[in-house]
């Protein structure tokens, strides 16, 4: 069986003015270019009442024109006040919802399940160190975990639901977002200076590229190369 290799680049395939906007709003999108690992189909043993008989699992997710949904975009190196965003988890059809989210350092997780099935959620720091392992047992009960430590939070449930995945972005700084399903971006509040852009996707990890952000309005497009082989 063929090992995954999987390169990361930013290309850039167009930089037109990277730049606050009139209210400081940095827009752009994120696109893929290379060949995506296959969709997976994973057959359900149990709870498929709930859960369905089967699960479709993509590590990358892919919009018009190739935009990449679920990348997160962060601005390394800008300064401004951090207010708290805290973070709301459900568990849904036996998938974590919403995939992808971003939330502070020092915020407060939601943690709650709109299914009748047992799930918890086991938080992985990125050492694979554990961050929280939360059970929600009864459908609605609401649970709470305040996060600390920046950094990106993997997601598993261990009540016999392995296909069940998802990721807490855990930032400080204000200046980061969670693309949408064709790859855009918007930050808003990004004082003019010299940064440099921070890009993480589940399968193609974490890389950086510097940018720009000056006075006149436009939008920067960000390319990630990946081959799955």
């Amino acid at each position: 069986m063929k090992k995954r290799k999987a390169a990361v680049w930013f290309l850039p395939l167009l930089l037109l003015s990277v730049s606050v906007h009139a209210q400081g709003e940095l827009k752009g999108r994120v696109v893929f270019q290379g060949t995506p690992p296959p969709i997976e189909t994973v057959e359900v043993k149990s709870d498929t009442p709930v859960c369905g008989a089967q699960k479709k699992i993509a590590k990358i997710e892919l919009g018009a024109d190739n935009g990449v949904n679920n990348a997160v975009v962060r601005v390394i190196g800008a300064t401004g006040e951090l207010v708290p965003k805290n973070g709301s988890l459900d568990q849904v059809n036996c998938e974590f919802v919403p995939h992808v989210q971003v939330m502070t350092a020092g915020a407060k997780l939601a943690l709650t399940s709109s299914d009748t099935v047992l799930h918890n959620a086991h938080g992985f720091n990125e050492d694979g160190s554990t961050a929280f392992n939360i059970a929600v047992p009864v459908v609605g009960m609401e649970m709470q975990k305040k996060l600390d430590k920046p950094g990106v939070i993997r997601l598993r449930c261990d009540a016999g639901h392995t296909w069940m995945s998802g990721y807490l972005i855990v930032t400080d700084t204000p200046f980061c977002a969670v693309t949408d399903r064709d790859g855009n971006f918007s930050i808003k509040g990004v004082p003019p200076g010299h940064y440099e852009l921070e890009i993480w996707q589940e399968w193609l990890g974490k890389t950086r590229r510097p940018v720009d952000v000056g006075e006149k309005a436009g939008d920067v497009r960000i390319v990630l190369s990946g081959t799955h082989g």
